[in-house]
């Protein structure tokens, strides 16, 4: 028999993640934004203030897109360029963009629809100089003070890139993202290599961490045109490539979680060509630490975690959707020296 205490918290879970609670979520969250916002002129950074390029990846967001530009200009980050891609919206988001070039130093890049790695690709092929990079996806939003707490890292130790945690929002649900809370668990991770920090695999999603723009151009990181998954492989290449990173155990993401509409790209997990890939991409990401492990940039122990990631993470997305041949492909893709 189920512990009552436990159906009633995943009733009240279900209750909370419902659409109309999403909405009313983002209804606070946009009143708080724009608090923010408003009173920005009366608080001085407190840390010196290179220039910060964020790009936006947009496609068919018009629910979303409004809460995510709010969040960027309630940063009250002084030295800010927003590049904004349009991948060939049909709804009204490119309206909304257009509003916020008001309110914002936004730049529209208008393209036809190549999916959201050409998007990614195409906003950094439009920055002409910068000190920093970094993604953000469309439905999702900023947390405060985000851009000055990455920043402010970033300058304390001259780190490559610095990883910040996120915070899972589905209606007036919060929680922390299940694949990466071990690694966020032991707190501020500094001047780290990949060698030192095996678990630093868990999280390599491209939205919740901020790149030196040297670092990023200089190592040639490009997102995969065409595929689901674009970012795993790149993030991956950060790894191995970077002198040292941070990982910052504070939530600089709110993490959408769609409950209306069109699900995200990593909600649906039903899709054949999604399962391909995914295997592709991981098939890819182990060869990459296999080549770190023969330079003597990682060691046994950072394959050993990815392992781990897959069967945890990977295979688990899946495994109530895919056909048993499709799970066999996981499971021969662990297989030792494939």
């Amino acid at each position: 028999m189920k512990n009552p205490l436990t159906l009633v918290a995943k009733a009240g879970y279900r209750l909370l993640s419902v659409s109309v609670a999403s909405r009313v979520s983002d209804i606070y969250l946009g009143a708080k934004f724009d608090y923010l916002a408003h009173f920005a002129k009366n608080f001085a950074p407190n840390i010196p203030t290179p220039k910060v390029t964020l790009v936006i990846p947009v496609y068919n967001v018009e629910r979303y897109l409004e809460l995510c530009l709010k969040s960027v200009r309630a940063q009250r980050y002084p030295n800010l360029d927003v590049i904004l891609v349009n991948d060939g919206s049909t709804d009204g988001s490119l309206a909304i963009a257009r509003k916020y070039q008001e309110k914002l130093p936004l730049h529209i890049v208008d393209q036809e629809n190549a999916g959201l790695g050409a998007a990614r690709n195409a906003g950094v092929a439009s920055i002409q100089s910068t000190d920093f990079l970094m993604f953000l996806d469309s439905d999702d939003a900023l947390a405060p003070g985000a851009l000055n707490a990455l920043v402010g890292q970033a300058i304390a130790t001259g780190s490559d890139f610095v990883i910040g945690d996120t915070t899972r929002m589905k209606g007036l649900t919060r929680l922390k993202r299940r694949d990466t809370r071990e690694l966020f668990a032991m707190g501020n991770q500094l001047r780290k290599t990949f060698a030192e920090l095996p678990k630093a695999i868990q999280d390599l999603t491209a939205w919740n961490r901020l790149f030196r723009f040297d670092f990023y151009k200089a190592s040639q990181i490009e997102f995969p045109n065409g595929v689901f998954f674009e970012d795993m492989a790149p993030m991956t290449k950060a790894l191995v490539e970077s002198k040292q990173f941070d990982v910052l155990a504070e939530t600089v993401i709110f993490w959408r979680v769609r409950t209306e509409g069109a699900k995200s790209i990593t909600q649906e997990t039903g899709q054949s060509q999604k399962i391909t890939d995914r295997l592709a991409s991981l098939s890819l990401q182990k060869k990459m630490i296999l080549s770190a492990i023969a330079s003597g940039r990682a060691t046994s122990e950072n394959l050993a975690e990815f392992y781990l990631r897959v069967k945890k993470h990977d295979v688990k997305l899946y495994e109530k959707t895919a056909s048993k041949e499709q799970l066999d492909l996981f499971a021969e893709f662990l297989e030792p020296g494939i």
